[in-house]
């Protein structure tokens, strides 16, 4: 036992010894053959403390234990697991009665004989354990436990000073709980160098879960052997005697008895707790066993603790890496994406600081070190070429040649966000001063000293490094989902490139058609040279006006603002023009032909119709008919030189005849009255209209409200999805942030089953599931009357798409707000 308290058993690291064939004095020791249950070895205290006249090599067993034989014999053993058989109170020759552990090495069964244990101590025991049960059943946290534990053990046992060690991953440890009688000295917080618990010392704490030293004073009782039989493996047995060396180590520390019990937390040795006494004290077999009993139950409160504090922090980053997902679809990378939620993230992975590397420049939070050190750290670390989660406790050790600028950081993970990239993702640790210490060293006797070890900080654990990938596959998704939107958007600007192109020649060839139209068209016989110019120069400039307000980049034009461009030059103080009708905004295809018929409406009204009277008039009005979708327009004049049919047709006549009936798909209907020309259009909305009014809604408006998606709060969602990161995003954003009820299945098996047990209103099926077709899903959802749509980065159509060709389809890559729109749609309908 080294003078910090460490569970030390050497100088030179060789002890304990399994073979040192001495027995602790407080007992005695029979060793039998397997074949024939002769007597081949026995502690020299054997015949004595068995109350036997002698003992020779080769007696039977009757001989020697008498009835109790039987019992020997028929105990379990199980020596490889180092669990021997144990018997209380068993009565031998002479009426004699002793504690009996049996164990099985090798040919030989050996027998360890204790003097029992008194009958009031069982009913003691059993309250001793009650108590500190109690005091260890619910504990707040790994540290609240280990204290209670100490302090309960102590009172329990009745020793002078219990402490609880703790294993780092490199076998070092720290003493981290303590209770002591006082004016006995603290070894809390002391540190202990890996050298002092060996390797076979260690695997002996691992399979040996207690072990007991009733005085470290007490002279050892050799064992008697027949000649030629092989050293006797004891290394399981109880009373197996102390080596010299260890004995002077707790002789130097003032200490006369010990006990350590083993903690093994998911079969690793987790520590240890050692008991220490000042005065010899022997425990008796029951009360070991009660021990032995505690520190495994401590050691499952441990291993639930660590369990619990694990899954906490593997569902916060889990919840931290979906937001971190979600959230990045319209991010324009790492640089101006992660720097923002650095700080959550260095909190869930503890750490003093970190920060991100890409684009050859460095986000920092926290304590880290500078972007030049970074450079270094990364070509010394070599991590971009490995493509592996690298990490150290000491930077200067492993990375040789390499010196922080800031000399507190000691520990460095380094994570790799993108293969064949040297984006990453780097975290610090600050350094922890641990002093080794004082120490007892049998070559010096009772000199004291201290070691300081510097440069380190706390170890990288396990759980970090799982957390660790779990941030990587997060940074890698949103990478993915950037590099994903860049292409898209460069896809979408080449194919939008190329609609422009295509769009710009159709116009400007509908332009150049249109011009050729006006300028055909034979003039009047009447008509000069110059009025067929202006004639034509006033057509060529309606078109140009509407064309001026097609493509004005407004909301559509309204027809009431068209009509007013066109007459406002012609108001007089004498004649009466009247626009009345609702507002209807004009689509850009009705705008240019219904702005070139109005021009010659008004152009033929001004030379020979009510517009060329002062006392004549003009009424346009319109309206919307909700129950057929048409707009109607009348155009009638008033009070111009009397009407008569025109004996030819001319061009608003062919206008009337191409633009309305032919392109517009509508009805107009002239009439030549004689007290005024009149018109009446019929349109279809869908031809000419780009919105309607609030207050003068169309069918088509209405049938549109009537599609808007039903909401899916409250409803429950079937999601088979064998992706797991975009199945949990889809069971936050549905469940959590729309109210929906999401169970989700990845394989078509396990939905089956949730159809079986839930009330599913509504389902989202990806097309393939790791090999298998969904269909199967989607005949049970279809038989059941459930609506549900597919989910498909597939080109080309699956088998279960083929069979169910009506049901929607989602492309992936998706957004979650088209998965709501999509799933309302399928609700409504």
């Amino acid at each position: 036992m080294s003078g910090n308290g460490g569970p030390r058993w050497s100088t030179d690291g060789r002890e304990p010894s399994h073979t040192p064939a001495h027995v602790q004095p407080n007992g005695c020791l029979l060793a039998f053959s397997e074949a024939g249950h002769c007597l081949t070895r026995f502690s020299a205290n054997a015949a004595a403390s068995l109350g036997l006249p002698a003992l020779r090599i080769g007696m039977p067993m009757t001989e020697c234990v008498g009835e109790a034989e039987a019992t020997i014999l028929g105990l379990p053993v199980r020596e490889q697991a180092g669990r021997p058989g144990i018997c209380f109170d068993v009565e031998l020759i002479g009426g004699l009665r002793r504690d009996v552990t049996v164990h099985r090495t090798g040919a030989e069964i050996v027998v360890e004989f204790e003097a029992p244990t008194p009958a009031r101590l069982h009913a003691h025991l059993a309250a001793r354990q009650r108590m500190v049960l109690e005091c260890v059943r619910d504990p707040a946290d790994i540290e609240t436990l280990l204290a209670t534990t100490a302090a309960a053990l102590r009172q329990a046992f009745d020793h002078d000073r219990v402490v609880i060690y703790r294993f780092a991953p490199d076998w070092s440890g720290q003493v981290v709980a303590e209770d002591r009688k006082v004016g006995v000295e603290s070894f809390l917080g002391q540190h202990f160098p890996a050298s002092d618990t060996p390797v076979r010392a260690r695997d002996l704490y691992r399979r040996l879960l207690i072990r007991v030293i009733g005085d470290a004073s007490a002279r050892p009782v050799p064992l008697i052997e027949a000649p030629g039989l092989a050293p006797l493996n004891m290394a399981f047995m109880h009373l197996r005697a102390v080596s010299a060396a260890h004995c002077e180590y707790l002789a130097n520390m003032g200490v006369r008895a010990s006990m350590f019990l083993s903690l093994i937390v998911d079969g690793t040795l987790w520590g240890l707790i050692a008991f220490h006494h000042h005065t010899p004290r022997v425990l008796c077999m029951a009360e070991r066993i009660a021990a032995k009993m505690l520190g495994e139950f401590i050691a499952l409160q441990i291993m639930g603790l660590n369990r619990s504090r694990r899954l906490s922090r593997m569902h916060d980053a889990h919840l931290f890496c979906s937001r971190l997902i979600r959230d990045a679809s319209g991010t324009a990378g790492l640089a101006h994406y992660v720097p923002a939620r650095l700080p959550e993230l260095l909190t869930l992975l503890p750490c003093d600081g970190g920060g991100l590397w890409t684009e050859q420049r460095w986000h920092a939070s926290g304590l880290a070190l500078p972007e030049s050190d970074i450079r270094r750290l990364l070509e010394c670390a070599g991590t971009v070429a490995n493509n592996q989660i690298w990490y150290t406790d000491s930077m200067t050790r492993d990375c040789a040649g390499f010196v922080p600028s800031v000399p507190d950081l000691c520990g460095a993970m380094i994570i790799p966000v993108w293969p064949g990239h040297d984006d990453c993702l780097v975290l610090f640790r600050r350094e922890i001063v641990q002093t080794v210490g004082p120490r007892l060293t049998l070559r010096s006797g009772l000199e004291t000293w201290t070691e300081e070890v510097r440069s380190r900080s706390a170890s990288w654990t396990a759980d970090d490094l799982e957390l660790a990938a779990q941030y990587r596959a997060a940074l890698m998704e949103v990478v993915a989902l950037v590099s994903q939107r860049e292409l898209q958007e460069r896809t979408q600007a080449e194919a939008m490139q190329r609609v422009l192109n295509d769009e710009l020649n159709h116009r400007v060839r509908n332009i150049l058609a249109v011009i050729r139209s006006l300028v055909s068209r034979p003039p009047d016989a009447q008509d000069t040279a110059f009025t067929y110019r202006e004639t034509i120069g006033r057509r060529i400039e309606a078109f140009a006006n509407a064309h001026d307000l097609a493509v004005s980049g407004r909301a559509g034009i309204l027809l009431h603002d068209l009509l007013t461009i066109e007459l406002s030059p012609y108001r007089t103080a004498t004649n009466q023009i009247s626009l009345l009708g609702p507002d209807i905004r004009l689509s850009g295809r009705a705008l240019t032909f219904l702005a070139l018929l109005f021009h010659e409406l008004t152009t033929n009204a001004v030379k020979y119709g009510a517009l060329s009277a002062p006392a004549g008039s003009l009424a346009v009005t319109w309206r919307h008919d909700p129950l057929s979708d048409t707009c109607s327009i009348r155009w009638q004049e008033r009070g111009g030189p009397p009407v008569r049919p025109p004996e030819r047709s001319g061009f608003g006549s062919l206008l009337i005849d191409r633009a309305v009936t032919h392109d517009l798909q509508g009805t107009a209907t002239r009439h030549f009255d004689p007290e005024g020309f009149g018109l009446d259009i019929c349109l279809p909305c869908a031809a000419i209209v780009e919105h309607l009014p609030a207050d003068d809604l169309s069918s088509a408006e209405k049938k549109n409200e009537a599609a808007e998606p039903a909401t899916v709060k409250d409803r429950t969602i079937l999601v088979l999805e064998d992706e797991f990161i975009i199945a949990m995003e889809l069971e936050d954003v549905l469940g959590m942030e729309h109210g929906a009820h999401v169970h989700i299945a990845s394989t078509p098996r396990a939905a089956l089953d949730i159809l079986e047990r839930y009330p599913v209103d509504v389902a989202i099926l990806d097309v393939n599931i790791a090999g298998e077709s969904s269909l199967p899903v989607a005949r049970a959802l279809s038989e059941r009357g459930i609506p549900f749509l597919f989910a498909t980065g597939y080109g080309s159509a699956s088998s279960a798409m083929e069979a169910f060709s009506e049901v929607p389809v989602l492309a992936k890559p998706y957004t979650m707000s088209s998965v709501v729109t999509a799933l309302g749609s399928v609700i409504r309908s």
